[in-house]
């Protein structure tokens, strides 16, 4: 889950990188309603996400919704902005239709991420709690780790046995104490 973890916050500064030099160029010349939203927006979501970064990476009790929050709004901006520049460039067909559909593509990404952590198992990991009420039980699936090759994997602990091997590694997943 670390490694998770820690790929979600280098997600979120190549997003913040990103919208600062998006920022910086001008939006790719797209129209000047959509670069006044995505001027507005951006220069309000930069401080969010360099807020949630610092979040995110301290652990801190609140870093969790403010992460949520960060990429549903980035990956809205970049969903939005790269719609719009593709509409723009539908009609004008002026400028390039890369930086739109890139921008799309990246929307898309991002708010891929806010599944991960609303995830029950990667939440229960970021409070630091051991097991959560619903995991007491063993019947509900989670994510785990394979401590051979550090892959991510489905698990039902109630189900595991001592022969169950990592599908990637052939690595035990259940210890013998």
């Amino acid at each position: 889950m670390s490694r998770l973890h820690g790929h979600i916050i280098r997600f979120s500064v190549i997003d913040c990188v990103l919208l600062l030099l998006l920022l910086m160029t001008g939006f790719g010349g797209a129209g000047a309603t959509i670069t006044l939203f995505a001027l507005l927006s951006t220069l309000l979501i930069i401080p969010l996400g360099v807020v949630s970064i610092v979040l995110l990476h301290r652990k801190s009790t609140g870093g969790l919704n403010v992460g949520i929050a960060n990429l549903s709004l980035t990956g809205s901006l970049f969903l939005i902005i790269g719609v719009l520049g593709l509409y723009s460039y539908a009609i004008s067909t002026e400028g390039s239709i890369l930086l739109p559909v890139a921008l799309t593509l990246l929307g898309v990404s991002t708010l891929r991420r806010v599944a991960t952590m609303r995830n029950e198992a990667y939440s229960a990991w970021y409070h630091s709690h051991a097991a959560s009420a619903n995991y007491s039980e063993g019947n509900s699936e989670m994510l785990s780790t394979c401590s051979g090759c550090d892959s991510i994997l489905a698990i039902i602990p109630a189900k595991m046995t001592k022969e169950d091997v990592c599908p990637n590694c052939g690595c035990l997943l259940v210890s013998s104490d």
